[in-house]
């Protein structure tokens, strides 16, 4: 069988930019997959690591001979993209912009720290180009894809985890939650190495004190405070104090590793490792030790398979916050799990139930938004009624066909 595509709505965004575009995101985001298979390009030209090139549509050996064979693409209003851009020297790029605005010149880089170059005050491509960042597959992508091939509920469960694209070639639409044990607990090596690229493209180490917070996030220890008083306590931070800790989480989340969660009500934010296989990586090894040990399915399996429903529940949310063009917020008290809020008000409140539920599970969503406006939703694998109360029921066949009412 051969791997699933997921067309990406993010190409017809670029494509309808029209001009020069710096397309950036972390490592292994599908960056590349998008550019050659969604995107129309007359020149494509990868830059490897010794700074020889691989060249499509034009002839070109060598970085000096670059932007001479670019610009005549350019100059004939061709698309030209350069993949891993920012191994090239400068005086490349710096060349290439007196053609603009002939053509059109994608640029694509695995650094998000470049677009800093590219756009700081005394960079000479400032003004050439339109930035265009790229992070996982948006939910409204993948639910459709991964549940048409592998059915709603198994699709669902495996979408939480293949916005991750390098997951997708990986997953052959086995049990969801082995596919999970194998990847954050016998291949676990897969993740570190991701982590050790994106920190290596950054120019930054993965010092102990960032392995800390990613753990500690990935264990959902969300709150500032409580990761600064544990690192304080492990001898990381010479103050238990949340802004001592500030900056590493700033960094993480301009990585793209780390996601930040509007607290309802509150201008607080809850942090969180934005890759689901990366929080059950760390969620799992600091649990069981998966890192150090070879851990057996049957003892992780009952955390392996919470770490699914609260992954399920994760990209219902950011599904419906997409869905209804909102923003995702949280809510501590009472603890509402999916408040996608627009201009701050609640359109859309929601709890996943990923299993069995009963009338009182219904009873206590209830009571507990009834105060706050806004459709009510309560997702659940399979409903056994459309709806309670004032309560929308919603089942993994409506998610997967996205038949939801619109607001």
């Amino acid at each position: 069988m051969s791997y699933l595509i997921v067309v990406r709505s993010e190409a017809e965004e670029i494509e309808k930019l029209g001009s020069w575009v710096l397309l950036y995101g972390r490592r292994k985001v599908g960056k590349t997959f998008l550019l050659k298979k969604f995107l129309r390009w007359d020149c494509y030209v990868s830059v490897r690591r010794n700074l020889t090139l691989r060249v499509s549509g034009a002839e070109a050996g060598r970085a000096k001979e670059l932007p001479g064979a670019v610009g005549a693409v350019l100059e004939r209003g061709g698309v030209v993209v350069i993949d891993e851009f920012q191994r090239l020297p400068w005086w490349v790029l710096e060349d290439l912009t007196a053609y603009h605005p002939e053509g059109r010149l994608i640029l694509s880089g695995s650094s998000l720290g470049v677009t800093r170059r590219v756009f700081g005050p005394r960079s000479p491509l400032l003004g050439f180009f339109t930035p265009y960042k790229l992070s996982l597959v948006r939910p409204a992508d993948i639910v459709p894809a991964v549940t048409g091939r592998y059915g709603a509920v198994r699709g669902i469960e495996a979408a939480a985890y293949l916005r991750d694209p390098w997951l997708i070639p990986l997953y052959r639409g086995g049990d969801v939650a082995r596919f999970v044990y194998e990847y954050s607990c016998r291949y676990w090596e897969s993740v570190k190495a991701l982590l050790g690229e994106v920190f290596a493209e950054e120019e930054r180490m993965l010092t102990k004190t960032y392995e800390a917070v990613l753990s500690l996030l990935g264990s959902r220890v969300w709150r500032l405070n409580e990761v600064a008083n544990i690192l304080y306590v492990k001898g990381l931070l010479k103050e238990p104090s949340s802004s001592h800790v500030a900056g590493f989480v700033r960094n993480l989340v301009e990585m793209d590793l780390v996601a930040p969660l509007k607290i309802y009500g509150s201008r607080r934010k809850i942090y969180r490792l934005k890759s689901p296989i990366m929080e059950a990586y760390y969620y799992l090894d600091s649990k069981y030790d998966v890192s150090e040990r070879e851990v057996m399915y049957s003892e992780v399996e009952p955390t392996v398979k919470l770490l699914l429903r609260l992954h399920v529940e994760d990209l219902v949310a950011e599904l419906m916050a997409e869905y209804y063009r909102g923003r995702r917020e949280y809510s501590l008290k009472p603890e509402i799990d999916l408040i996608v809020t627009r201009r701050g008000k609640p359109v859309a409140i929601g709890e996943v139930k990923w299993g069995s539920y009963t009338n009182r599970d219904l009873e206590n969503f209830y009571s507990k938004t009834g105060a706050l406006p806004g459709l009510k939703i309560f997702v659940t694998k399979e409903k056994e009624k459309d709806r309670y109360k004032d309560v929308l029921l919603v089942d993994a066949e409506d998610i997967a066909s996205l038949n939801l009412p619109r607001l």
